[in-house]
């Protein structure tokens, strides 16, 4: 046997060998990479290993606005305040063989000052089919301005547990069960609101009404428990191409929304309307005007008033999901009795955002 025998005998022997070492080592696994979910709509991902679709959305908005409404200015104060706030959406969506499951969380940040000043989760809820529990707006939640929102009713988030039925043809029914969210004077509840809406959706619009019945127990414990009410509803009309207008009202019986009730055994009313009209100029340009007027009886004191509002805001898209807004409004507010704390004021405010959305 020669040289050259015993060297390409030796090379075969090796790589041989080598083989059968690298066949028992262990296989890495295919990447399982992102894939698109489209059976919700734009924005969804699996989440890898999963069935579940995932969206991640929110916004950034800068903000400068004048002193505001019924600002005593000193010196000392700004007379323009910038601001910035942040909001970060999740939503996470399967099928299963009771309907969709669905989970929601936002997040805002709401600090006028300091990034990050505020921060709080503004909606977290749960969905299967018609079911919904969590943090997040009231059945009687009715606004339909679009600038200011001073006159909207029941405008809060709270906790409730509910059920939705699509009845066909646009229409839903609703009923829940909503927690009191309280007041300024202290009245309290032993036992949730029940509160039930109808809506209609439709090519030419929308439209909702709705009632609830809750509890209130008097600050002051000489006087007996009572029931309270409201009930409310809101419009929104596709006039022509490009034209929208919207209106909205509320009436309540020792209703938290008023932000005030009663210690002296007498529920405080009060109701507040709203309406809108809102005009694209082009697909990157809309315009809006509101007006909203709002009264409240404090029917164990003094305090009674009424207020008034109107506003307008342009609004341009210079490119997509981003948003720059200017609006101006006025308002007023009369008190029957004028006293040291209570006193009429009128005032304009303005204010500029630009918000980018995604």
């Amino acid at each position: 046997m020669n040289i050259k025998s015993i060297i390409l005998g030796s090379a075969a022997a090796l790589v041989a060998g080598g083989a059968a070492q690298a066949a028992d080592l262990p296989v890495a696994e295919p990447v399982d990479y992102v894939k698109v979910c489209d059976a919700y709509g734009a924005g969804y991902f699996f989440i890898p290993g999963t069935d579940t679709c995932l969206k991640i959305g929110g916004k950034v908005l800068f903000g400068a606005e004048s002193a505001g409404f019924n600002s005593d200015v000193a010196r000392s104060d700004n007379l323009v305040n910038f601001y910035t706030e942040t909001t970060f959406k999740f939503t996470a969506r399967e099928e299963t063989e009771l309907g969709t499951l669905t989970a929601h969380m936002e997040f805002d940040d709401t600090g006028e000052d300091d990034l990050g000043e505020g921060t709080a989760i503004d909606k977290a809820y749960i969905t299967l089919g018609g079911f919904y529990a969590g943090l997040t707006d009231s059945l009687l939640s009715f606004n339909a301005g679009y600038g200011y929102d001073d006159y909207g009713v029941l405008d809060v988030d709270l906790n409730t547990i509910g059920y939705k039925a699509e009845m066909g043809n646009g229409v839903t029914a609703a009923i829940a069960l909503e927690e009191y969210t309280g007041n300024e004077t202290g009245a309290g509840t032993s036992m949730p609101a029940v509160v039930a809406k109808l809506s209609i959706a439709q090519g030419w619009g929308s439209a909702e009404a709705g009632g609830s019945v809750f509890q209130v127990r008097y600050q002051d414990a000489a006087y007996d428990t009572d029931y309270g009410y409201a009930f409310g509803g809101q419009a929104k009309f596709n006039v022509v191409e490009d034209l929208k207008f919207g209106v909205a009202g509320g009436y309540t019986a020792g209703g938290s929304w008023l932000e005030e009730s009663a210690v002296t055994g007498k529920l405080n009313t009060g109701w507040a309307a709203s309406a809108g009209l809102e005009y694209a100029f082009a697909d990157n340009f809309n315009f809006y005007v509101d007006a909203g007027y709002k009264a409240f009886n404090d029917r164990s004191g003094t305090d009674d008033w009424e207020g008034w509002g109107v506003s307008a805001m342009a609004e341009y898209f210079p490119v997509k999901n981003l948003s720059i807004a200017a609006t101006v409004g006025y308002q007023k507010i009369d008190f029957d009795t004028e006293t040291t704390a209570n006193q009429d004021w009128d005032d304009v405010a303005a204010k500029l955002e630009i918000e980018r959305t995604f």
